[in-house]
């Protein structure tokens, strides 16, 4: 099991994710309007008919998500633009997603790429519906995108990256969203151990996760109660969790150095926040969002 780097991502969250993405590129409020323009095009025909439609669309989502759910997903997705930008900014050789899903970064900043290659890593069948989806809208795809599809139950990350050119000791950025709380805790360890032995030293990985208590349904955060319920029902269970005040901890056995950490409060404060103090909304309490550095 620990040599499992990641495993299959859910599919009805994943919908979920890029539905709420979508979503938010229709809120008139600058401050939840969404920057993922091209998370529509994968919804089918009736959710884009539904979400066009203001009361619908907030019917749907509060029916679909745990209260602050849909302003985690909106404040994970700017922050993870804001390392995905930077990294390109700054020249990495190498952008790795892991467990890409309906990711679209690598279109959506290419004009700002002068040579980093972004290697998206999923499941054949993920990957075959979102390369079909772009060759259906006649989306061109940028050079500099490689897909990497892999069997998680039966290949290594290693060996697979390898296979599809990834360079070991460059200057990498992984980006880690939304896998790690469906996974054990060995294939945690598995993915963390595969990115500090084979990037270089300034190499970052940016991943979100759920507290430990949410494990033991405990119930004591905003948004959390029914949310573990709702997320089995969909098929899925979250597995992997981190105690309270224990990332800098975990991390640094792991051989990785805390670089930032963003809990909720720190999300609504950079994210959520008007230029008079006020807080303009509650974001879900459940998960965090940590850069480490090699």
């Amino acid at each position: 099991m620990a040599e499992r780097a990641i495993e299959r991502k859910g599919s009805s969250t994943a919908g979920y994710t890029c539905f709420s993405r979508a979503c938010a590129t229709k809120d008139e409020d600058e401050h939840f309007r969404g920057p993922d323009y091209l998370a529509e095009i994968f919804l089918p025909f009736m959710p884009r008919i539904l979400f066009s439609v203001a009361p619908l669309r907030k019917w749907l989502m509060r029916r679909m998500f745990p209260a602050g759910i849909h302003e985690y997903v909106l404040a994970r997705t700017r922050l993870l633009d804001e390392a995905f930008v930077h990294a390109l900014d700054q020249g990495f050789s190498q952008i790795v997603l892991l467990g890409a899903g309906m990711d679209t970064r690598a279109l959506r900043f290419q004009d700002r790429n002068e040579g980093t290659t972004i290697y998206e890593l999923d499941i054949y069948a993920t990957q075959r519906h979102k390369r079909e989806v772009y060759e259906r809208k006649k989306i061109a795809l940028p050079a500099a995108l490689v897909f990497v599809t892999i069997d998680f139950n039966k290949e290594r990350l290693a060996d697979v990256l390898s296979r599809a050119g990834y360079l070991e000791q460059q200057r990498t950025l992984f980006l880690w969203e939304g896998v790690t709380m469906y996974l054990e805790p060995e294939a945690v360890d598995g993915t963390l151990r595969f990115i500090r032995n084979s990037s270089a030293p300034g190499s970052i990985v940016v991943f979100d996760y759920v507290r430990g208590s949410v494990l033991r349904r405990e119930n004591t955060l905003y948004g959390e109660k029914g949310g573990y319920d709702r997320v089995a029902r969909a098929g899925e269970r979250w597995t992997f969790g981190i105690e309270d005040g224990a990332i800098e901890r975990f991390l640094a056995t792991r051989g990785l150095k805390l670089l930032a950490h963003h809990a909720p409060s720190d999300l609504v404060a950079a994210y959520f926040t008007a230029e008079d103090g006020t807080k303009l909304a509650r974001i879900n309490e459940t998960h965090c969002i940590v850069i480490a550095g090699i």
